[in-house]
């Protein structure tokens, strides 16, 4: 795979079980839409979500993953925040993740409670008016964390500089495009989320050479 980090989504099931999913039910991936809050893991462990796929655990994908890919979860829904910690204690894996969230509490609570974890402030993608961004810029600056996670469209050098002034690093999402990553890779951006890890390798050695 040759990436970073891999970025995941967590859900929380009934006998409080996190899980990776974006979707709070399986209406999308199983026609079901029940939420998956509302059912225990052994329920969602009988449902194939397509070729015979069911829905990891944290734990699960950890055993994956450990030693191989650092990880960067998203905080989607409430109530993970103590559990996931304890479980990036437990699986030495502080060091070697970024949180991310829109919701600046569930950070700001991320980092009371761990503040060796590196953490990242998600900027929604309808948000466009530079004075709005801005807000959130400086609200990751004003507590001090790693990274602010922007929509790759509103970013520009100033954007980049300005961030890195104040010891913010720039990870934009989500760039399957080779001209946008390379743009943005000249911007001087630190990350790129992408669904195409092998375009995203070409694209860095071209720009490299």
């Amino acid at each position: 795979m040759n990436a970073d980090y891999i970025e995941f989504d967590l859900q929380k099931t009934l006998n409080n079980e996190i899980i990776i999913s974006h979707d709070a039910n399986l209406l999308r991936t199983a026609d079901k839409p029940k939420s998956l809050r509302d059912m225990s893991i052994e329920e969602i462990k009988k449902i194939d979500i397509g070729e015979g796929e069911r829905i990891p655990t944290l734990h699960e994908l950890m055993v994956t993953t450990k030693g191989k890919i650092k990880l960067q979860p998203e905080i989607i829904a409430p109530g993970i925040v103590d559990d996931l910690i304890n479980i990036l204690r437990e699986e030495d894996l502080i060091n070697t993740s970024i949180i991310s969230s829109f919701d600046i509490a569930e950070l700001l609570k991320v980092k009371k409670i761990e503040p060796r974890l590196k953490i990242g402030s998600l900027i929604p993608k309808a948000l466009t008016k530079i004075r709005m961004v801005k807000r959130y810029v400086q609200r990751a600056i004003d507590n001090e964390l790693y990274a602010i996670h922007p929509y790759y469209p509103i970013v520009d050098k100033e954007f980049v500089d300005f961030a890195h002034k104040n010891g913010l690093k720039v990870n934009v999402f989500t760039v399957n495009d080779e001209d946008m990553m390379k743009k943005l890779i000249k911007l001087g951006v630190d990350g790129i989320f992408t669904d195409d890890i092998a375009l995203l390798n070409r694209t860095l050695e071209r720009t490299n050479q």
